[in-house]
């Protein structure tokens, strides 16, 4: 059975591991995600998070560290996986007989809430992008911020973050809503027209940690 994962923080562990001079790399390593692991998972599609927490300095700056280490292991590992930037690339991929890698953004805060570094980062192979991590950002509320009736107040999209998400769909890019508060979520739903992900989050009924989606939210995004 064919594999899509849709979020892992390998290449931020790489990095990490590197920086303190310890030197992994994802043909092999002993996180839970590598090149030998996803052939034997038998994987069509791994997205690869470029993780940044606004807590450890500059995002802007760990955010393109990322992206570029994703980009050399990309070319250090050419013969088993390809970069998917459109549909046609999973195809050519599945031809070519390797694995299809998509690049992702964890973090909406790497862009300072500026649509042109939203635009080159699109030009650098970003082809999905969460909103929020677990802080406030220029772009909107993460979760734990839920509506508040007493005070009629809401912690959702903000006026930047309705300008990104209609710019990533004039791009085709993903809109991910994991981590992104309960307003936030129905903001995207009542105000796009692609679909749109949930990467890593279950379900509220079943487990109720605030990242998890109400059952409502998981119909609005199936549907």
């Amino acid at each position: 059975m064919k594999v899509i994962d849709m979020h892992c923080d390998t290449m931020k562990a790489i990095l990490d591991n590197r920086d303190e001079n310890r030197y992994v790399n994802l043909k092999k390593n002993g996180f839970s995600v590598d090149i030998e692991k996803m052939k034997q998972g038998d994987y069509m599609l791994q997205v690869f998070a470029a993780f940044t927490n606004m807590g450890e300095g500059d995002t802007l700056v760990n955010c393109l560290r990322t992206i570029d280490l994703f980009h050399d292991e990309i070319k250090a590992n050419s013969q088993d996986i390809g970069i998917v930037l459109s549909y046609d690339d999973i195809l050519k991929n599945i031809e070519q007989n390797k694995m299809s890698e998509l690049l992702s953004i964890e973090e909406g805060a790497c862009c300072k809430g500026n649509i042109q570094l939203l635009r080159n980062f699109y030009r650098l192979g970003v082809r999905m992008m969460t909103l929020t991590w677990n802080y406030e950002n220029e772009l909107a509320y993460p979760n734990g911020y839920f509506y508040d009736e007493e005070n009629n107040s809401r912690k959702g999209l903000k006026e930047k973050g309705f300008e990104f998400i209609d710019e990533m769909e004039r791009l085709g890019m993903i809109i991910d809503v994991s981590h992104l508060s309960d307003d936030g979520i129905y903001d995207v739903y009542n105000n796009t027209k692609n679909p749109f992900i949930a990467s890593h989050s279950n379900a509220r009924s079943l487990c109720s940690h605030q990242r998890n989606l109400t059952d409502d939210m998981i119909r609005k995004l199936a549907d």
